[in-house]
């Protein structure tokens, strides 16, 4: 009896000090994430259009605000380098699946000009990111559907806070 009293006793002991250490890596990993909020997003991007077989680059710019730590919602602006400048802007809805995959959608509207009027395009994009301290970068890629279809890819960095 003595003896089952001493190894339940030790088993016992193994149990709360397991759960303590585990509690404190719950409490660290808590203290160390960051509370979601504004996000800048800055890319460069070349563009091809299949429908008329050639390349343009562009800027794009997007500000989300994260409401939890998988979703945002937020704004998108291009410029894009044509003959003439192209404008689009593009309301965005994000997803965060992984810590290191950002999926953006939305409607995608392309400013008037000269030779063009306003074309809505449905728009998605994923980014890929390295965390470097509070700066993530990578390669994104996605896809405009609308009247013309186009895909793009490149490079952004972006900043959260």
């Amino acid at each position: 009896m003595k003896t089952t009293i001493i190894h339940l006793f030790f088993l016992f002991a193994i149990v709360i000090c397991s759960a303590q250490e585990n509690s404190q890596h719950i409490e660290t990993t808590l203290k160390t994430e960051k509370n979601p909020g504004f996000e800048v997003v800055l890319s460069g991007i070349g563009i091809y259009s299949p429908e008329h077989e050639h390349w343009n680059s562009a800027i794009e710019t997007h500000l989300t605000y994260w409401t939890t730590h998988k979703w945002a919602f937020g704004i998108g602006y291009s410029i894009i380098f044509e003959d003439e400048l192209e404008h689009e802007i593009a309301a965005l809805v994000s997803h965060k699946p992984y810590k290191f995959l950002t999926l953006n959608f939305g409607p995608s509207f392309s400013l008037p000009n000269e030779h063009n009027d306003t074309k809505v395009s449905a728009y998605l994009e994923s980014e890929f990111a390295f965390h470097v301290g509070e700066i993530h970068f990578g390669p994104t890629v996605g896809v405009l559907a609308g009247d013309d279809f186009r895909i793009f890819g490149g490079l952004h960095i972006s900043y959260e806070f």
